[in-house]
C-alpha cells in the first residue's frame, strides 16, 4: 500500500474530476472507494491502490489509472471496478477495471 492512503485517494479523487470534467462524491464503503458523479460511478477496490512489487510504489495512482482506462470504452451510467486479475504472466495479477452494471 501507499504510505497515505487518504492522500491516494484525494489524488484519485481529483485525478476523477480532471479526466471527466465533473465533480465527484466519495463514498467510502467496506470493500471500495466509490467516486460518483452525476454520470459515472467507479468502485476503486483496494487492491487497486496495493502494490503487487516494488517498482509499483513508483507509478502514482494516476498513471496506473490511465493505463486501464486505455483499455475500456467508459459508458455514462454504467458502474465499473478498479481492481486486479489473474493472468498467467509472471507477475500473477494485472491492474484492470470491469464493467459491473
Amino acid at each position: 500500500m501507499y504510505k497515505d492512503i487518504n492522500k491516494v485517494l484525494e489524488n484519485i479523487h481529483a485525478h476523477f474530476e480532471m479526466l471527466f470534467s465533473e465533480e465527484f462524491e466519495v463514498d467510502r464503503r467496506f470493500r471500495y472507494v466509490g467516486f460518483i458523479s452525476e454520470n459515472y460511478n467507479f468502485r476503486v477496490r483496494a487492491s487497486f491502490i496495493q502494490a503487487r512489487i516494488a517498482e509499483d510504489f513508483e507509478v502514482p495512482i494516476q498513471q496506473r489509472i490511465d493505463e486501464v482506462l486505455k483499455t475500456i470504452s467508459i459508458e455514462k451510467g454504467a458502474i465499473y471496478n478498479f481492481s486486479t486479475e489473474f493472468v498467467d504472466e509472471p507477475l500473477p495479477t494485472k491492474y484492470c477495471v470491469e464493467l459491473v452494471a
